[in-house]
C-alpha cells in the first residue's frame, strides 16, 4: 500500500484495519465523482485556458480556475481575461480557438490511475457504485461508454436530475437515494472543494483526490486527502472509510 494512507496523527490507517483494530460496519457503496475523478477531464481544460491567457501573457491562475470546477456557475473566463489584459478580447473567435484544443486534449484523457482497479474490485466484492456530478448524463455516460466503466454503476445522479448542483449536497442525496444507502453507508471520491462540501453536507464521508488543476485548492475540514488511488485497494479504502466517519 502507499505510505500516505496515515490518519491525522501519523498513524497507519491501513494497518489498522488489516490487523482487525477498526471496528464499525464496513462501505456498502461508493459514490464517484466525474469530471476529475474518474476520468481527468477537467486538466485538459484547465491546460487549454491557461495556455489561451498565455497568448496574451496573462496567468490564469488555479484559484480562479477553482471557482469552476465540479459546479455550474456564471463566472466568465474572458472577464477576467479582459480585466487582465485590459481591453477587449474576440470572444467568439478565441472560445473557438479554446474549444478545439480542449476536444483535442479530451480525446486523450484517460482514466485516472487505480480508479479502474477499485471499480471492478468493488463492484466483485458486490459493492453498489454511483456517480453523483454537476455535469449532464449525456456527458458522464459518453466517457463511461468510452471507457468500458458503464455497467459498473447501479445509478447516475447528474445535473440533468436535480434542482441545484454542487456545492448544494442534492446530488448526492439523490445518488443515496437511488443505490438504497444510508449516507454512513457509504463513501463519497472527489477530487475539487465544491465536490466534498457538497458530499460532506449530504453527510457522506468523503475522499478527495485531487488531479494537477486542483491540488492547490482549499479544502473543506473533514475530508481524507490522498494524492493517488494508484495501489489503493478495497481494504485501504474501508481503512479510509472508518477513518473519516
Amino acid at each position: 500500500m502507499p505510505n500516505h494512507l496515515f490518519d491525522k496523527d501519523g498513524n497507519s490507517i491501513q494497518r489498522r484495519y488489516n490487523g482487525g483494530e477498526i471496528g464499525g460496519d464496513t462501505i456498502k457503496a461508493i459514490i464517484w465523482d466525474f469530471d476529475g475523478t474518474i476520468v481527468d477531464t477537467e486538466t485538459p481544460q484547465f491546460e487549454a485556458w491557461q495556455a489561451l491567457f498565455g497568448e496574451f501573457g496573462a496567468r490564469l491562475e488555479p484559484h480562479v480556475w477553482g471557482k469552476m470546477v465540479g459546479t455550474v456557475t456564471d463566472w466568465d473566463l474572458f472577464d477576467v481575461l479582459e480585466r487582465l489584459t485590459g481591453g477587449p478580447v474576440q470572444r467568439i473567435k478565441l472560445e473557438r480557438k479554446v474549444r478545439r484544443l480542449i476536444e483535442k486534449k479530451m480525446t486523450e484523457a484517460p482514466i485516472r490511475d487505480g480508479v479502474g482497479e477499485i471499480i471492478t474490485e468493488a463492484a466483485g466484492r458486490g459493492l453498489r457504485q454511483a456517480v453523483a456530478s454537476s455535469s449532464p448524463r449525456w456527458w458522464i455516460r459518453e466517457f463511461l461508454r468510452r471507457h468500458r466503466l458503464e455497467s459498473y454503476f447501479a445509478a447516475i445522479a447528474s445535473a440533468d436530475d436535480v434542482r441545484r448542483v454542487k456545492p448544494d449536497p442534492e446530488v448526492y442525496l439523490t445518488a443515496l437515494a437511488r443505490l438504497k444507502v444510508g449516507p454512513l453507508e457509504a463513501i463519497a471520491i472527489e477530487d475539487s472543494p465544491h465536490g466534498s462540501r457538497a458530499a460532506l453536507q449530504a453527510g457522506i464521508p468523503c475522499l478527495v483526490v485531487p488531479n494537477p488543476s486542483t491540488m492547490e485548492l482549499p479544502f473543506p475540514v473533514g475530508v481524507h486527502r490522498l494524492d493517488t488511488l494508484k495501489g489503493v485497494t478495497l481494504d485501504g479504502l474501508q481503512a479510509v472509510f472508518q477513518d473519516v466517519r
